[in-house]
């Protein structure tokens, strides 16, 4: 089996609209067709401001995310932010908080 090279190397870049197709990909799923059904049911007419203002929160954290992202060169996401800014057992222990509060959220039902 021979492999050849081809000259061709990858670019490292997403891009605005591949940012922003990757961004609604991870953001809507299936709870977008269950959720509004149920915070409707429990806040009523309050559930469509509700709705905005986690909208804004969201907005806000996807700008604090796309500086920092600017800002470190390095890929792994949250655990290389928590590692640059407040050393490598910050960033161990981030990692495996969300690692274990990903297992119990599969497991609830």
């Amino acid at each position: 089996m021979s492999t050849t090279q081809t000259g061709v190397d990858l670019k490292r870049t997403i891009g605005v609209f591949g940012l922003a197709c990757a961004v609604v990909n991870i953001t809507v799923g299936t709870g977008i067709f269950v959720l509004p059904a149920l915070v409707a049911e429990h806040l009523g007419a309050a559930a469509i401001i509700c709705f905005f203002i986690c909208g804004l929160l969201i907005f806000l954290i996807g700008l604090c995310f796309a500086e920092v992202g600017s800002k470190v060169t390095g890929s792994g996401g949250t655990y290389t932010y928590i590692e640059t800014a407040f050393g490598p057992f910050a960033g161990f222990l981030a990692n495996n908080i969300f690692w274990f509060g990903s297992g119990i959220l599969q497991m609830l039902p």
